[in-house]
């Protein structure tokens, strides 16, 4: 496995890497220490012998290991900090952590050593010795993993910062592009219907149905764009208000669907103004895909605890119970949807930052109900 093209320990892009020299560094020094206490302090009062042969040559072994493993972490560490995709700057808290966690430590060993001697305790140079090398190995891994941690949710927040301005930026962009420009287009195919023969008229339909179903899907994808890309507190809102609004809409854009609504009073849940968003979606699923003479939705709801459940049944053609767990999925459709599957998929994710849930199931005698669970407001 060749290293050829991965930055060296001592630059980063041509330029000294301090920060991770000093991450390395650390690691060489507690190596040259670590074998001079093993070398000579360890042999040198234990007779010249390096490892005790008595049961506690266990123990040494262990202190070798993790002296050895301290110094391999470290160095190998800032070996790692320069082939990073972290800039310079960010570099430096890295190392920085790793000094303060390295001096931290070593500062309460020392503190805690000399509280020792002035109660006149007596104090074994070899101990004293190997405490300070683990507690620097294990103070300056400590830090170095806070240090890494610190960057890395620094980059993480700074990407996110990234892609909620981009997001914004194509909110904006479908608002005053996209979304006006289509209102161009039904506001010219409206004024177009005076001029046209029958042979057109049905070119001018299916023009205005799909300019209304762009107008439609531009409005689903703004509602997700904020609801990720904003960061608003839910608040009770009152359900027979919202579910009014939103009636009131299906029924002016479809006046021959039969829409009926039955709910309790004096119920409010934990949502935000994106709840309409939620009732309008499930309202228009339930009228536009249905295939019945006369489309019938009923819009019921019930209290349960803390729960109140919302319920959009329909007469239309029902839904198999194969197929519903996908429907939540973005981009699924059926032939009718010209191009959006984004509405239950919408639902479901409002739905889900509402602390809710969403099921689909059989109607009866015919048709599929929408059941929405919603936390109750001040329950």
């Amino acid at each position: 496995m060749s290293g050829g093209n991965r930055p060296g320990l001592l630059e980063v892009g041509g330029r000294f890497n301090l920060p991770a020299w000093v991450v390395s560094g650390i690691g060489l020094v507690l190596t040259g220490l670590s074998l001079w206490y093993l070398i000579a302090v360890r042999a040198y009062y234990v007779g010249g012998r390096l490892l005790d042969p008595s049961a506690a040559g266990v123990l040494q072994l262990l202190e070798i290991g993790l002296l050895g493993g301290f110094s391999v972490v470290l160095v190998y560490a800032g070996y790692w900090l320069a082939g990073s995709q972290f800039d310079r700057r960010r570099l430096w808290w890295a190392g920085l952590w790793t000094l303060i966690g390295l001096t931290g430590i070593l500062a309460i060993v020392v503190l805690v050593n000399s509280m020792q001697l002035i109660q006149g305790q007596r104090l074994s140079e070899p101990t004293f010795i190997q405490t300070l090398l683990l507690a620097a190995g294990g103070g300056a891994i400590a830090g170095l993993l806070i240090g890494v941690s610190t960057v890395k949710e620094t980059v993480e927040a700074q990407r996110a910062e990234r892609q909620r301005d981009a997001l914004l930026f194509v909110n904006e962009l479908l608002r005053h592009n996209v979304l006006n420009g289509m209102q161009v287009v039904k506001g010219n195919a409206e004024l177009l219907a005076e001029h046209v023969d029958e042979d057109g008229e049905e070119l001018l339909g299916t023009t205005n149905d799909r300019a209304e179903s762009i107008v439609e899907l531009v409005q689903n994808v703004r509602v997700l764009v904020d609801s990720v890309s904003r960061e608003t507190s839910l608040r009770p809102v009152d359900l027979e208000a919202a579910v009014g609004r939103s009636v009131s809409e299906a029924r002016s854009a479809t006046p021959d669907a039969d829409v009926t609504v039955t709910l309790p009073d004096d119920v409010a849940v934990e949502a935000d103004d994106l709840l309409g968003s939620v009732l309008r979606n499930l309202l228009s699923n339930a009228i536009e895909h249905n295939d019945a003479e006369t489309p019938e939705v009923v819009v019921d709801a019930a209290v349960d605890g803390d729960t109140v459940r919302l319920r959009v049944s329909d007469n239309g053609p029902g839904i198999p119970a194969s197929q519903r767990e996908a429907y939540f999925e973005a981009g699924n459709q059926d032939d009718s949807s010209v191009g959006q599957g984004l509405g239950l998929y919408l639902v479901d994710t409002l739905v889900a930052r509402y602390g809710g849930d969403v099921r689909i199931d059989d109607n009866e005698p015919r048709g599929t109900t929408v059941t929405v669970e919603l936390q109750r407001a001040g329950g």
